[in-house]
């Protein structure tokens, strides 16, 4: 069976229009050849890579009452990881429960995953998660 490993990052943003703004892709990005200046997503931006392909990369905000498992586990493998991001996150003193976004990307996108604080949302990155695809 092969297996993937991605990083995750998990946090709360105030609102679906926040987290789309910050992970979203950015229109201008394409719009001339200059790519070597711009950042495709602020996600990327933050993370320090210019590009990302999007392609291996899966993240949503989640803001239902409901727990933290149901809220993640219907994401691309989730069975797979969603146990071991929840140990992790309670490792680190955070609560699974209160959490609405998550992001993970192939491990091989990003050379130095960081996490990211802002006035209007977090992005806790918890590491990377080796699971069978």
């Amino acid at each position: 069976m092969r297996t993937e490993i991605s990083y995750f990052w998990f946090g709360k943003f105030e609102s679906e229009k926040e987290y789309f703004d910050f992970v979203g892709e950015d229109e201008a990005y394409y719009k001339d050849d200059d790519y070597e200046e711009k950042y495709i997503s602020e996600f990327a931006k933050s993370q320090s890579e210019h590009f990302l392909d999007h392609d291996f990369i899966e993240s949503g905000f989640e803001n239902e009452a409901i727990s933290f498992e149901e809220k993640f586990v219907g994401y691309s493998y989730g069975t797979q990881w969603i146990s071991e991001a929840k140990k992790r996150l309670m490792h680190l003193n955070k609560n699974p429960e209160e959490l609405n976004t998550l992001v993970f990307i192939s491990k091989n996108q990003i050379k130095n995953p960081v996490s990211i604080a802002d006035a209007k949302f977090n992005l806790l990155y918890i590491g990377e998660i080796e699971y069978d695809i």
